[in-house]
């Protein structure tokens, strides 16, 4: 019966997004406003073929900030279901950075085709600047950094038990 089914049909296309939740010691994040997408977001971007999640997010960092940071495990987990391309399952990662490591925040020469702008927002101030989807996100992972027990895996931003 399964060899009856297309490969498409057999397997999910997946697109492996690492973002990262950057915070500095007042707790505000780290956002990048991309040219190619509706509203701030979190650094990070897509991994390549063969790429581990956390070094793709260290390298979307560093390619969209300018930051050289390492990541361990994984925050959260948030799986965007979509039904014209590959559904998304992005991996959250966080860290803190010093003061003086936050004021070296800046758009690199070769990302400014893609980042119009960095900021660090307060948490209260992200849905002025973010999209629903990735303020609930956004709020997920801060919450997870404050409370071991809050959910890890989410579906746009929700807890799956929501």
């Amino acid at each position: 019966m399964c060899s009856d089914l297309t490969p498409d049909q057999r397997y999910s296309r997946i697109q492996l997004g690492c973002q990262a939740l950057i915070t500095n010691p007042r707790g505000f994040v780290l956002l990048v406003n991309p040219d190619r997408r509706e509203g701030w977001t979190l650094p990070g971007g897509i991994a390549r073929d063969d790429e581990l999640p956390h070094l793709a997010a260290a390298r979307g960092v560093r390619e969209e900030t300018g930051l050289d940071l390492r990541f361990g495990d994984a925050l959260m987990v948030d799986v965007v279901p979509r039904e014209d391309s590959p559904q998304g399952v992005d991996h959250v990662f966080a860290a803190q950075v010093s003061a003086q490591a936050a004021a070296m925040a800046t758009i690199p020469a070769r990302a400014l085709a893609e980042i119009s702008e960095i900021a660090w927002v307060e948490p209260d101030y992200i849905p002025d600047r973010c999209t629903d989807d990735q303020t609930r996100r956004i709020w997920s992972a801060l919450l997870r950094l404050t409370d071991p027990f809050a959910p890890v895996y989410h579906v746009d931003g929700r807890p799956i038990g929501d």
